[in-house]
């Protein structure tokens, strides 16, 4: 097993980190534009990403203000089956998010690939939680 690692510190405050997690306008607002989500543990969210596919992600999870699991039930192969967790901590200059996307069967390339993107969405994150504007997918940086 394989997992993709990253940590950000952001210049808000946990629980605003912690919504841009949960809520689907936060979601919307970094990762994906076209998200369906719902704020509760069980809720089976969509996160579509145009002719590159969507993920399912169930929310395994929520411990506010610290703590965000989800596991992806259905989308690109590879990650079906993994988990994705992201764990914050308050410092005096506002958040640390650990990143984890955990259990990847091998590192094929495509995880290289996707924890670059992850990188890139980790910062569009940091983005709407210190002025309020994301590069959410289709916005995003390329790196193909």
């Amino acid at each position: 097993m394989a997992d993709i690692l990253h940590r950000v510190g952001i210049h808000a405050p946990a629980e605003t980190v912690y919504d841009a997690l949960t809520l689907r306008k936060g979601l919307a607002g970094w990762w994906t534009r076209d998200t369906l989500a719902a704020p509760a543990v069980g809720a089976i969210n969509r996160f579509g990403f145009g002719p590159r596919g969507f993920n399912l992600m169930k929310v395994t999870e929520m411990s506010p203000p610290q703590r965000v699991r989800w596991l992806c039930i259905d989308g690109v192969s590879e990650w079906i089956g993994t988990e994705v967790a992201f764990d914050l901590r308050r410092e005096s200059s506002g958040s640390i998010v650990l990143f984890a996307e955990r259990r990847w069967k091998e590192p094929v390339e495509y995880m290289h690939y996707c924890s670059t993107k992850w990188a890139t969405y980790l910062l569009s994150l940091k983005l709407p939680c210190e002025t309020g504007k994301g590069t959410p997918y289709p916005e995003d940086v390329g790196i193909d």
